[in-house]
């Protein structure tokens, strides 16, 4: 086999294989705020905290502010979310407060990344 027909058929077989940090972008993470959080933490007596920037930078790092969403929210069912959705929410929150300056379309963030409020 040439060189480049095995370049070809290397290329296709990984081309079938789902990649392992590619996100699942199907879930708009506005409309899974709104869905799924935005009823405890956006209303008046709600019973969260509102999630401005200053309490989601509290977490530190994106790892933080993740791995808390995952094992807490939401509140009546803790991590019953799919991963999509979980993923979604953290990105809205994140480019909606500013969290991370410049981080533009970079993602998944690495979970070291510093949350800062703008």
């Amino acid at each position: 086999m040439t060189a480049r027909l095995t370049g070809l058929v290397v290329a296709a077989a990984t081309a079938c294989t789902p990649a392992a940090d590619a996100p699942d972008t199907s879930v708009d993470g506005e409309w899974a705020y709104t869905v799924r959080c935005s009823f405890c933490h956006d209303v008046p007596n709600g019973i969260g905290a509102e999630l401005d920037a200053v309490t989601l930078a509290s977490y530190t790092t994106v790892g933080e502010l993740d791995r808390y969403l995952r094992v807490a929210m939401p509140h009546e069912a803790p991590g019953t979310l799919a991963d999509a959705e979980y993923d979604a929410i953290l990105r809205y929150m994140i480019g909606s407060r500013r969290l991370v300056p410049e981080a533009g379309d970079a993602w998944p963030l690495p979970d070291s990344t510093r949350l800062q409020t703008p």
